[in-house]
């Protein structure tokens, strides 16, 4: 197995990033908010859920090999990118 942050190995951070997800799933502000039109209510709703999603497969990819890192970087990349966007509408758009 290939250790990674802490020296944990890559899946035991793929399964907690996807124990995030699920917990995301049924917690989070979408429980408190108004009506939102279309696109921003989908990321408020599926924002934080998308984020942990793509962390996991990052660290999915990660430990199986570091021939898959490009890709890993990509999904991290993407993971930051959503969670900005989550960060967005849920606090600055109105």
């Amino acid at each position: 197995m290939i250790k990674g942050f802490l020296n944990l190995p890559w899946f035991l951070w793929a399964v907690l990033s996807l124990l995030l997800a699920v917990v995301w799933v049924y917690a989070g502000p979408h429980t408190k908010m108004t009506a939102a039109p279309g696109f921003r209510y989908f990321i408020i709703r599926w924002g934080h859920v998308l984020t942990w999603l793509f962390l996991a497969i990052s660290f999915f990819l990660r430990g199986i090999g570091p021939d898959l890192n490009g890709g890993a970087s990509f999904f991290a990349l993407a993971g930051g990118v959503m969670y900005l966007l989550f960060m967005v509408m849920t606090f600055v758009v109105k």
